[in-house]
């Protein structure tokens, strides 16, 4: 980090410390839970090559996002990378949302130009400042991206400074993402497809030479026809809905047992240094008794979930599937069981929530072979009810749509805030059940 990095950095973590007059020692405010929502960015082979962050400040919820000039702080952007940086490996990127006044302040060199991509949103005009700023980041070594071009004149300047151009093809016609790539060409960039909806422009994107893509098509289901689930995919999906009642933990250490992958994991989790256990544990029967019916049981649903499909598009909707299930058990709690179903049962919900972009099968295939009780039943075909607002508000999070999803909670008397931590707690969890506890130290 250069002096003149080191000094703006400086400067914004000034802001977070106080001086007690009397005292004269200085004391460090703690930084309040904020949400993050993470959407995965991928290559045309479907491989993540990272993410686009957005935040959410809970002590300011009603009004502050950091696309609202007026309200952002260095600090939200800080927070909510040490935030994410804990759920994502070193080797993806990071794009972060910068409005003009976060690019004028200097807020970016805070943050690791190595994973951290500061992404140039729509509305800041390439003004001299501007383009300062951006070289100042390119200098540091600073990959750029330019946020929603549409192919809209005067920003031709800043797209030369840029590295990544992010092409919003929603509604847009094949003539017409021509049109935006050739004029794009000359610059020599990458471009980024966002809000790519279906199929079948992902793949018109893809021959004219995009390379990254990012958009709701990777998050549903991407039905073929004629394509059926595979009987050993229908057994798993019976065995966590059979999971969800009480069990015979000999018949489950039976079942456990005669599967040599299912057994080794096992006992590689319960041994795990979390546990801390004084002597190594050497038999299923033993980690079952260890864990207590309603971990094991919520192990193996997540090992199932996780077993239907190994690509990497798949793992992502497993992790997010794995920590809708955890905050919807504990937010349930937090609101005294608005839904009036077991703990148990609010975690399921989350699991299986996404199963039919897992399995690439509709839900109502999904819903004629699993035994699952009215309720939760229609609100996974998208019958509105209470289960159904909850899933809702999980979509809300998860897209940044922070507004939307508040709606839910006040219904509830939850604010932001409490939810924010609830979810923070739910990812350290889901890291932790699926392996992922040092993703952010791999290389």
């Amino acid at each position: 980090m250069s002096q003149t990095q080191k000094k703006e950095h400086d400067a914004g973590r000034h802001s977070e410390d106080t001086a007690d007059q009397e005292t004269g020692q200085k004391t460090e405010r703690r930084a309040e839970p904020i949400f993050v929502a993470r959407q995965p960015i991928f290559t045309s082979d479907r491989s993540i090559w990272g993410y686009e962050l957005l935040f959410r400040h809970s002590s300011t919820a009603a009004t502050a996002q950091v696309a609202d000039q007026d309200v952002a702080t260095a600090r939200v952007i800080a927070d909510g990378y040490m935030l994410a940086q804990s759920q994502i490996a070193q080797d993806k990127r990071m794009l972060i949302n910068f409005p003009r006044n976060l690019i004028l302040s200097g807020a970016a060199f805070a943050l690791p130009s190595h994973q951290c991509v500061p992404e140039i949103l729509e509305h800041v005009e390439p003004t001299q400042d501007i383009m300062d700023a951006c070289r100042r980041l390119k200098d540091a070594g600073y990959t750029l991206a330019l946020d929603d071009y549409v192919g809209q004149p005067g920003y031709e300047a800043l797209m030369h400074l840029t590295d990544i151009i992010k092409v919003e093809v929603l509604n847009m016609s094949r003539i017409e993402v021509m049109r935006i790539v050739n004029q794009l060409k000359p610059f020599g960039v990458t471009l980024l497809a966002e809000k790519v909806e279906d199929a079948a422009m992902f793949d018109l994107c893809a021959r004219l030479g995009f390379s990254l893509f990012q958009g709701y098509h990777f998050s549903k289901p991407e039905i073929v026809p004629g394509t059926k689930v595979s009987s050993a995919q229908m057994v798993k999906t019976q065995l966590l809905a059979t999971l969800n009642k009480d069990y015979d933990p000999k018949e489950l250490s039976n079942v456990i047992s005669h599967d040599a992958s299912l057994t080794f994991r096992l006992l590689r989790y319960i041994n795990s240094a979390v546990f801390a256990l004084r002597t190594k544990v050497e038999s299923v029967h033993q980690a079952i008794t260890l864990l207590g019916q309603n971990p094991i049981r919520q192990w193996l649903m997540v090992v199932l979930v996780a077993d239907l499909d190994p690509s990497p598009a798949a793992q992502e909707i497993t992790f997010l599937s794995v920590l809708r299930g955890r905050f919807l058990e504990e937010i349930a709690e937090v609101a005294n069981n608005p839904l009036g179903l077991p703990k148990d049962s609010m975690f399921l919900i989350g699991l299986l929530s996404r199963l039919d972009a897992l399995l690439g099968v509709p839900m109502e295939e999904l819903m004629e072979h699993i035994s699952l009780e009215s309720s939760i039943r229609d609100a996974f075909l998208g019958k509105p009810n209470a289960v159904r607002s909850w899933l809702d508000c999980l979509n809300a999070l998860e897209e940044g749509n922070f507004d939307e999803a508040q709606t839910t909670l006040d219904t509830h008397g939850i604010d932001l805030q409490t939810a924010a931590g609830v979810r923070l707690q739910a990812t350290q969890w889901t890291q932790h059940i699926l392996g992922l506890e040092h993703a952010g130290d791999e290389a």
